[in-house]
C-alpha cells in the first residue's frame, strides 16, 4: 500500500547526498522513535540513545543477524522538537561507496524505517512550523541551482526575507479585513461603503504585491538562464567567439561560409548569470533550403534572446546587411572582430574591437554583456551589484506568482468596489480573496492536495 505524505507517524529514512561513489555520505532518518530505532543498528546503542539533542556519536553501523559491522559512522542526533524536521532524528555519516549505502539502507528498513518519499523531511518541517512553503520552495531552488546568481537568490529566500514580507501583507490585509466584518455586523450604525478600510492601504498593498509579482521574470532567467545569441554575417568569427566563451571547441571553425547550419547552445556563467550561449548560422541571402532554414532560425533566435552579441568582420568592414540588422536589435553588444589581423580595419564608435582567435579585447566584451544582460536579471547593472536583500524580496514559483496575481487582481477589485460605491459585502469578499491567495503562497492556508504537489517535486533526501 502506497504511503502518503501525511502519515507522520511512521519514522523515515534516505539518502541526502548525491548516488554514487563519493568520499563520504549522509543518511538521514526522522520521526517518533527514531533514535531508538537507529540504536539498535548502532554498535554503542546506549551511547545513541541517551545522547543529547545536536551531539555527535562515534560507532559503526552494525547487522545483528549478520553480526558484522557494515560501516565506521558518526551519527548526528538531534531530538524532538529542535532539529530540522521537528521529530527525532539522527544523521549517519558513513563512508560513500555505493555499497555501504545499499547496505545501510537496508539494515535501517529493517529496523523499521519507511523510505522517505521525495521531499518528506522537508514537508515534516513545514508540518512542524520549522519552515513555511517559500522557504521549503528555496531549500529545492538551493539544491538544482547552478549559477552563482542562483544560489545567492535561493538562500535569500530561505533566510526569510521574502516569507516576512509576504505575512506583513496578509497581516495587514487580516487587520482591514476585521475592522469590515465589523462593521458588517452593524450596518444600520455605520454606512460607511469602505467599512472603514483607507483606499490608500489597498493601493499600497496591491502595488507592493504587484512589484513582487513582476520579479518571476528574472527569477526565471537564474533558473532556466538567459539565451544570448552570437549572430553576424558568414566568416564574421562566431564560431570562434562562441568557442573561446564557452572554452572548448564545441562549433566548427572554417574559412568556407555557411559552416554553421544551425544554432548550437552550451551552457556557461558569466558575472554569476547562467546564460545560455547560442552559436546560430551566418546571416545572409541563400538559395539552399538547408541553409536557409538554418539563418531564418538565426534570426528568430536573435530576435527572442536576452542579449544578442553581433559580430562584424572587421577586415570586410561594416555592410548595409549589418546595419540593418543592427537597427532592428539596437540594444545588441557591437563586436569589431579580427583585431589581431593586420588587415583589420579602424574601429567604428559604440563598437568593442575583439580578437575572437587571441582573446584580446574579452575583458571588455564580458562586462559590456553583464551590463547588456543585468536589466532582464532584475539588476541596474553590473556595477550596483546584487544586494541580499533584493534576492530575498523576488518570488521564484509560477505557483508564487499566480497567486500574486490572484491577490493584485482581488484588490484591484476591492477599489472598483469603494469607487463605485458598492456594497461592503461585496468589498469585505475582495479583500478576503486576496488576503487568503496570499496565505497560501507561505502556506498558511493550503490544502492537502497542493502540498503534496510541491513536496513530491523535491529530490529524495530532502
Amino acid at each position: 500500500m502506497q504511503r502518503s505524505y501525511f502519515d507522520t507517524a511512521v519514522p523515515i529514512a534516505a539518502l541526502a547526498t548525491v548516488p554514487g561513489e563519493s568520499a563520504l555520505a549522509v543518511i538521514r532518518t526522522a520521526g517518533k522513535g527514531a533514535i531508538e530505532l537507529a540504536a539498535s543498528c548502532f554498535s554503542r546503542s546506549k551511547a545513541l540513545e541517551t545522547a543529547p539533542s545536536f551531539s555527535l556519536v562515534h560507532g559503526e553501523l552494525v547487522d545483528s543477524v549478520a553480526h558484522e559491522a557494515v560501516d565506521e559512522v558518526l551519527a548526528s542526533v538531534f531530538r524532538a522538537p529542535s532539529g530540522p524536521t521537528g521529530e527525532d532524528s539522527v544523521e549517519f555519516s558513513c563512508h560513500g561507496s555505493p555499497a555501504v549505502i545499499r547496505r545501510a539502507l537496508s539494515l535501517l528498513e529493517s529496523a523499521g524505517f519507511s523510505p522517505a518519499l521525495p521531499g518528506e523531511f522537508s514537508f515534516r518541517a513545514f508540518l512542524h512550523g520549522k519552515t513555511d512553503l517559500v522557504r521549503a520552495e528555496a531549500v529545492q531552488e538551493l539544491v538544482s541551482t547552478a549559477s552563482e546568481g542562483g544560489r545567492a537568490e535561493a538562500l535569500g529566500r530561505l533566510e526569510g526575507g521574502l516569507s516576512r514580507s509576504l505575512k506583513e501583507s496578509r497581516a495587514s490585509l487580516i487587520e482591514a479585513l476585521a475592522e469590515a466584518e465589523a462593521r458588517l455586523d452593524y450596518a444600520e450604525d455605520d454606512d460607511s461603503p469602505s467599512g472603514g478600510i483607507e483606499p490608500s492601504l489597498i493601493l499600497e498593498l496591491r502595488d507592493r504585491l504587484a512589484s513582487l509579482s513582476s520579479t518571476y521574470a528574472a527569477s526565471r532567467l537564474y533558473a532556466k538562464g538567459a539565451r544570448v545569441v552570437v549572430a553576424g554575417k558568414p566568416n564574421a568569427g562566431k564560431s570562434s567567439l562562441f568557442n573561446r566563451l564557452v572554452r572548448e571547441e564545441r562549433s566548427i571553425v572554417s574559412p568556407e561560409p555557411g559552416t554553421t547550419r544551425d544554432w548550437i547552445e552550451a551552457g556557461i556563467e558569466l558575472g554569476g548569470f547562467p546564460i545560455r550561449l547560442i552559436d546560430t548560422a551566418g546571416l545572409r541571402d541563400s538559395t539552399g533550403q538547408v541553409e536557409s532554414a538554418g539563418v531564418e532560425r538565426s534570426r528568430r533566435l536573435a530576435a527572442e534572446s536576452e542579449a544578442l552579441l553581433y559580430l562584424v568582420d572587421g577586415k570586410v568592414g561594416l555592410t548595409s546587411e549589418d546595419e540593418a540588422f543592427l537597427a532592428l536589435r539596437p540594444d545588441a553588444v557591437h563586436i569589431w572582430n579580427k583585431a589581431d589581423d593586420p588587415c583589420c580595419g579602424a574601429c567604428p564608435p559604440g563598437f568593442l574591437r575583439v580578437s575572437a582567435a587571441t582573446g584580446d579585447g574579452f575583458s571588455e566584451l564580458a562586462a559590456a554583456l553583464e551590463e547588456a544582460l543585468a536589466p532582464s536579471f532584475g539588476r541596474a547593472g553590473v556595477a550596483s551589484g546584487t544586494s541580499e536583500t533584493e534576492c530575498a524580496m523576488r518570488v521564484a514559483s509560477e505557483r508564487q506568482k499566480l497567486l500574486l496575481d490572484r491577490a493584485v487582481s482581488s484588490l484591484d477589485g476591492a477599489l472598483r468596489a469603494m469607487e463605485s460605491g458598492a456594497s461592503l459585502d461585496a468589498l469585505v469578499l475582495d479583500v478576503r480573496e486576496a488576503a487568503d491567495a496570499v496565505g497560501e503562497i507561505t502556506g498558511e492556508i493550503v490544502t492537502e492536495e497542493v502540498l503534496e504537489a510541491i513536496f513530491s517535486r523535491f529530490c529524495l533526501g530532502k
